[in-house]
């Protein structure tokens, strides 16, 4: 059992309605390159995004992540996502060819995908690699915003976990005026 922030329930509602705004869009799916992105959508939480790594949304509400092997088990411990591939970082290793094919896996040849571009794990290099491996595969859309646009508005279980926290900080204030009296 992952060991989850959030109830399933919680990451379900998320994934709904990043699915409902890929088909608003017309968006057969999103490729997600954004740490906080992945967090925020199944739990996955790591420093890995440094490496070659991208989270697959597809607008049947299917998930897959691609990443390097010690990241795959943190995925597996701290994350929703079952559908984990692992590329092996070796010379001359090219993850975007697994992704085509991750994504071949989900029919998306032919498809409009949504993709986040603005990510810092997203480098020149890998996006060289990426752009060459989908050329003639897929049609690709700026989609950073997407599944930010649907953070800024914050569930009941978020507001909770946000109370929590502003109440621990107030604590922390409190104590730190103590201490210097």
């Amino acid at each position: 059992m992952p060991m989850l922030h959030f109830s399933r329930g919680e990451y379900d509602a998320r994934r709904k309605k990043v699915v409902k705004e890929l088909e608003r869009r017309g968006l057969h799916g999103l490729i997600m390159f954004r740490q906080e992105s992945m967090y925020w959508l199944t739990g996955y939480d790591t420093f890995g995004y440094c490496f070659f790594q991208a989270m697959y949304l597809g607008v049947d509400g299917k998930i897959s992540l691609i990443t390097r092997w010690p990241d795959a088990i943190v995925a597996r411990k701290v994350s929703v996502v079952k559908d984990i591939t692992v590329w092996t970082n070796v010379p001359d290793a090219n993850p975007s060819l697994e992704l085509r094919d991750l994504l071949k896996k989900h029919k998306c040849a032919g498809k409009r995908l949504g993709i986040e571009y603005d990510a810092y794990g997203l480098t020149g290099a890998i996006y060289r690699k990426l752009s060459a491996a989908l050329n003639d595969f897929c049609h690709l859309e700026e989609a950073s915003d997407l599944v930010t646009r649907i953070r800024y508005v914050k569930s009941p279980a978020e507001i909770k976990y946000v109370r929590k926290s502003a109440e621990l900080a107030d604590r922390a204030l409190v104590e730190i005026g103590r201490a210097h009296v």
